[in-house]
């Protein structure tokens, strides 16, 4: 008796919610310098390259004022750069530094660890299972490219 749509819907959405909660609290005790949205910002620069402000308040859905704020600590702690965009004086790029990069290595590896924890009460099969059905339903995101031009990103 298999389950309808709805019904697997909203199962899944509590399971990846409850998912979400536990990896959060756990990527926060882990490395308390760098928060969870901090690390989204690192991490989605150290990809893209310097990115608007704009961009990502629009990706991470929040008032730029908000992310002027967590820039601002960034900023302060040596993470990432302030520059003007060349092409428009107005806009304002956010770059990674080095700093920036050494701590998104560092969360990555500790992440890699805690999640490897998780995998240790599933076996192998069901792992690779679950971990194949995540990338079907992943595969039709397009790559974001964050408020920057393709072209401009592959140069």
């Amino acid at each position: 008796m298999g389950m309808d749509k709805f019904q697997s819907a909203v199962r899944f959405r509590h399971a990846l919610h409850g998912l979400r909660r536990k990896l959060a609290q756990d990527f926060a005790q882990s490395n308390p310098e760098v928060t969870n949205p901090q690390f989204f910002v690192l991490y989605m620069i150290r990809e893209n390259g310097p990115c608007k402000v704009t961009a990502m308040a629009d990706q991470m859905e929040v008032k730029p004022s908000a992310i002027t704020v967590m820039i601002d600590r960034l900023v302060k702690q040596g993470y990432v750069t302030r520059e003007h965009d060349v092409k428009d004086r107005r806009a304002v790029l956010v770059d990674i530094t080095e700093h920036g990069r050494e701590a998104v290595k560092q969360s990555e590896e500790q992440s890699n660890e805690i999640i490897g924890r998780y995998f240790e009460n599933v076996s192998p099969e069901d792992a690779e299972q679950m971990i194949q059905t995540l990338e079907k339903l992943t595969a039709e995101s397009p790559k974001r490219t964050y408020g920057r031009k393709q072209s401009d990103n592959e140069q």
